[in-house]
């Protein structure tokens, strides 16, 4: 069992030594016709005007004449050329739908879909198409990207199973004018979206540390693993806690324990004691969560190079056994396989004023625009049922685990596991790279509905998923989404949430590191205000009072 546990954490954590941490997604969701298995053609319905001739209504082909769509997709390296993926060419016999894909890598895609976009040459889907909130909305009213609300209730049974069990997942791709306009990637299991802090047992077993509960006493237990040499090589290199320059998780996970936070993991907006929009960072208690860490910075107990580090240095300090604590969804990523079970989570801490709440969490929604159809899309039916088959069960296991038989296998008890070829890959692959050959789903991003019962990422190694049972009681019962806001008040977003955002962010760090005295507090919450963050916050109450209206 344990080979089992530490070949599961490698696949992962050799993957983020040569790339960044990406989201490995899997799948599951409701079954709709789709997902029973019926790939008998269906009574046609009669063709419009632009809709093919015998398009099936459920079941498979989706199509009895074949039709070709072209697709434009942001590939990742993990994947092989998507046209030779077996799951897409699978998926092609099986619709009578024939996908030309115009792929473009991921770090060059936006500005090749934006040229796309604004000169009209459009292909007829984005698929794994990273469209922002505010890309949803301007292209959308614009009339480039079509409103999919009657397709989905006439087409997509699945997403619109969905929509059902989780309403405020409508509600977040829904636009100011009631349209949705593109589709989200959804989870439906906490672990993959829940930020958790991980300790080292075994230097708390050394030292004869109990498991910290208290704000007082995680300071304590890291000045413990600063000057007590809990790894035991006779060398001061001990960091009790690190991370990387990308997110500074600490603070995010610490702010809890001070009742802040309250809305998930939005880092400057919770809710308020009467109900509304905040924003906590001009909060008394978030100069006392800046002291606090403030005090663990000074003393070296957060590491000196948190806000400069790329995260393979993370990485390589983790291996190297010198980190004695650090956040993320999985500790088997920064520390490695050799490691990750040395580290257990810690729990939701107890704060000053007695708060405990574990915040570092976001709502169902890992992606809101992963595909979305154009304007010049003849067959718009048929794309919809195309795509609606990934948020069935057995769409999304079709997706996320490939070809059964070759990358999967399915247990006795109903269970499905990846095949050899895939975890123990002949070419020397990892886990992501391997089914990466087969299918699109590596990096994340793709429209999917992700169940537990095969979820086989890194983020439900059990060490995972033991720390989020241990915080999930203290999760809030709300979340904040990500909001849409029309294209007036995006305006206006743009305008003085950049600048807003760049000064909370840059007076967090120097706060922290000394650069800016605590006197400077006053000052801080003044040119905030100076900055007219109050005409950004209530930008953004408006954009959720919709949202609770949807």
């Amino acid at each position: 069992m344990m080979q089992n546990r530490k070949r599961w954490a490698a696949s992962s954590g050799a993957l983020l030594l040569t790339s960044a941490l990406l989201a490995a997604c899997t799948a599951g969701g409701p079954a709709g016709n789709e997902s029973k298995g019926n790939d008998s053609p269906k009574t046609a319905e009669p063709a419009s005007k632009t809709q093919p001739s015998g398009l099936n209504a459920t079941g498979f082909p989706i199509v009895n004449q074949p039709v070709t769509l072209t697709m434009m997709s942001a590939k990742n390296a993990l994947h092989a050329e998507w046209k030779d993926m077996k799951v897409l060419q699978e998926y092609e016999k099986k619709t009578n739908i024939k996908i030309q894909w115009n792929s473009a890598p991921d770090n060059g895609f936006i500005e090749r879909r934006n040229i796309a976009l604004a000169s009209g040459d459009l292909p007829d889907a984005f698929y794994r198409g990273q469209l922002t909130t505010m890309d949803m909305v301007n292209y959308g009213t614009q009339g480039i990207l079509i409103p999919l609300n009657d397709l989905i209730e006439k087409y997509a049974p699945n997403l619109k199973a969905v929509f059902q069990k989780y309403p405020e997942v409508k509600k977040s791709i829904t636009a100011p004018d009631g349209k949705i306009y593109a589709l989200p990637q959804v989870i439906d299991h906490v672990s993959p979206r829940a930020t958790k802090m991980f300790i080292n047992k075994k230097w708390l077993d050394k030292l004869g540390l109990p498991m910290p509960q208290t704000t007082d006493e995680l300071y304590t237990t890291f000045k413990a693993f600063k000057e007590k040499d809990p790894n035991g090589n006779g060398k001061a290199d001990e960091v009790p806690w690190s991370g990387d320059k990308s997110e500074f998780k600490l603070w995010l996970g610490l702010r809890g324990a001070w009742g802040l936070g309250n809305g998930g993991n939005n880092d400057k907006i919770d809710f308020g004691p009467d109900g509304k929009l905040r924003v906590y960072v001009m909060d008394p208690r978030y100069k006392e969560l800046l002291e606090f860490m403030a005090k663990m910075y000074k003393d070296g107990l957060i590491d000196k190079e948190v806000f400069a580090q790329d995260p393979p240095q993370l990485y390589a300090k983790g291996f190297a056994q010198t980190v004695g604590s650090a956040s993320g969804n999985n500790i088997g990523f920064i520390v490695g396989p050799n490691y990750v079970d040395d580290y257990v989570g810690v729990p939701a801490l107890k704060g000053p004023h007695g708060d405990q709440l574990f915040s570092p969490v976001s709502p169902n929604i890992l992606s809101q625009g992963t595909f979305a159809i154009t304007s010049k899309n003849k067959y718009p039916e048929a794309t919809m049922r195309w795509v609606d088959f990934f948020y069935s069960e057995e769409g999304a296991k079709f997706l996320r685990m490939g070809i059964e038989g070759e990358t999967y296998k399915t247990n006795p008890d109903g269970s499905v596991q990846y095949t050899d070829l895939i975890v123990k890959n002949p070419n020397g692959l990892s886990l992501d790279q391997a089914i990466g050959q087969y299918t699109t789903w590596p990096g994340g991003g793709v429209p999917l509905y992700i169940v537990e019962k095969i979820d086989k990422s890194g983020n439900m190694y059990p060490t995972a998923v033991d720390a989020t049972k241990l915080v999930e009681p203290y999760m809030p019962k709300k979340l904040l989404p990500q909001l849409l806001f029309t294209k007036e008040e995006q305006d206006q977003i743009n305008v003085l949430g950049t600048d807003i955002s760049t000064y909370i962010n840059e007076m967090r760090v120097k706060f922290v590191t000394g650069a800016a005295p605590f006197s400077e507090w006053d000052n801080y919450v003044s040119t905030l205000k100076k900055m007219n963050v109050d005409k950004w916050l209530s930008l953004n109450q408006t954009a959720y009072d919709r949202f609770t209206k949807n």
